[in-house]
């Protein structure tokens, strides 16, 4: 019923497909938890970062922009590893990035400390937003950059259209599931790494087990300090963050050549007006779309056909007002408004993002079936819009278990129209103009979600947080 024989039968190509997204989004999710408090360690205000979020955003959609246009062109394995490879140099660069206080001085000579208001401080802004705009780096946790265009544009050639609604469902679900355990494993980490009573707890339990005499006839053991600074364990997470990059170069380096897009061999034609006795070679014709994409910065884009460009121009503008809208309440955003209005702790926080993910990626599994029995059209309505009214009702609630329940009842269908439009998506459009679709669709969708925190912010700092969901409930 739900697809998952379908998914068994997929080729090895298709299999592995699905297993570097699941790496993948355990990895944003890695990063998505601790970006924010990574950078302000690193010494930036908050101004500061929020200029780099919207600017990170802006960079992976022209990074996604020339990767998805020339991946048909140059190579599909070869951009997705190229994309892996920027991943890996962000991860490491940022691990071996020195704090602001630590950079200035080296720049400066002195141990004074300055503000970045000075010429150093717009410098060392300067590498930290070029890092993560090249990195490809997820300031939410979601799907960032070229990956999921090239991977959509490939399953879409194995999977038959009759099973891609469920397909793209399993697509979805491994990347919630995937971001989830990978916020949980983060904070988990970080937790071990710097907080003293949970290393004291792990000493403890040792210590029981090892000599249970000693540890009870001692009523003053020491107990080892933390071993790690706030600063030092999130650059373990970045680093982690390189080293699947790696990883996920390896694995699609792995991939056959049947994930490359079927090349059109060109007949060759004489001109009417070539001379039939003049001893020339006829030169074969060279079609207007291929001369475009020679000239074009981003081959693939130039030889849309008429239709596919005016279908492109509605998505485009649909998504782009959705992806702003959502980016209002993200998922840091919706940590900070709990904190905010009712003073729960991380570890509540933890839980709620949590259970978000969960419930959105097994929700997001039924879309598929729902979908092969009203439609992908009618599926991404019938959740779409009931999803919207329960986000402007999440602070209408009266406490915070409503709240929360509401929430979470919201995340139960929100997911639902994903699945069934990147389908639709990928169904509307020629098989040699996927990848450019998908990827203009999802560059188009990054820059609207760049936006979404810069009013977020702005509503915030005015007293008018809950506005933020009337926003995005609102709009979308």
């Amino acid at each position: 019923m739900l697809g998952f024989k379908d998914l068994l039968a997929l080729p090895s190509d298709a299999q592995s497909l699905f297993v570097t997204r699941a790496i993948r989004l355990f990895t944003y999710g890695l990063v998505g938890v601790i970006l924010v408090l990574f950078v302000k360690e690193l010494g930036l205000s908050d101004t500061s970062v929020g200029s780099f979020l919207t600017l990170t955003l802006i960079g992976d959609a022209l990074v996604s922009l020339y990767v998805t246009g020339n991946a048909d062109h140059m190579g599909r394995r070869f951009m997705l590893v190229l994309g892996c490879a920027l991943m890996a140099f962000a991860g490491l660069a940022f691990a071996l990035l020195p704090s602001f206080s630590v950079f200035d001085a080296w720049l400066s000579g002195t141990d004074v400390a300055k503000d970045m208001a000075g010429w150093q401080g717009w410098i060392f802004y300067l590498i930290v937003v070029l890092i993560g705009t090249v990195g490809v780096i997820s300031p939410s946790g979601n799907e960032v950059g070229p990956f999921m265009a090239l991977e959509q544009s490939v399953l879409s050639n194995f999977i038959p259209a009759a099973s891609r609604a469920t397909s793209f469902a399993w697509y979805n679900l491994i990347g919630y599931v995937s971001t989830a355990f990978g916020s949980l494993f983060a904070g988990l980490l970080i937790s071990y790494l710097t907080e003293t009573s949970i290393l004291s707890a792990v000493f403890s339990i040792t210590m029981l087990v090892e000599s249970p005499t000693q540890f009870h006839m001692s009523q003053n053991s020491t107990i080892p300090d933390a071993s790690m600074s706030k600063l030092n364990s999130y650059r373990i997470i970045i680093a982690l963050y390189g080293v699947f990059g790696i990883l996920l170069a390896i694995a699609f380096m792995k991939l056959t050549s049947k994930v490359e897009i079927e090349r059109v061999q060109e007949s060759v034609t004489v001109s009417e007006r070539t001379p039939l006795l003049s001893g020339a070679v006829p030169q074969p014709s060279t079609p207007v779309a291929t001369q475009q994409q020679r000239r074009s910065w981003l081959p693939g884009f130039a030889s849309l056909s008429t239709e596919s460009r005016y279908t492109v121009v509605k998505l485009c503008f649909l998504f782009t007002l959705d992806s702003f809208a959502g980016a209002c309440v993200t998922g840091s955003i919706l940590a900070y408004w709990f904190k905010y209005k009712f003073g729960v702790d991380e570890a509540y926080l933890g839980g709620v993002l949590f259970g978000s993910n969960i419930i959105a990626g097994v929700s997001s599994l039924f879309a598929g079936w729902i979908s092969n029995k009203i439609g992908m059209v009618n599926t991404m309505v019938v959740t779409h819009l009931p999803s919207n009214v329960l986000m402007l009702m999440v602070p209408l609630m009266p406490n915070l278990f409503w709240s929360t329940a509401v929430l979470f009842l919201r995340y139960s269908i929100s997911q639902m129209d994903v699945g069934p439009r990147q389908a639709y998506v990928a169904s509307i459009v020629q098989p040699n103009e996927r990848t450019a679709v998908i990827g203009l669709t999802n560059i188009v969708k990054s820059v609207g979600s760049a936006f979404g925190p810069l009013l977020a912010g702005w509503l915030i700092e005015r007293g008018y947080f809950d506005a933020c969901f009337f926003v995005c409930g609102g709009s979308r």
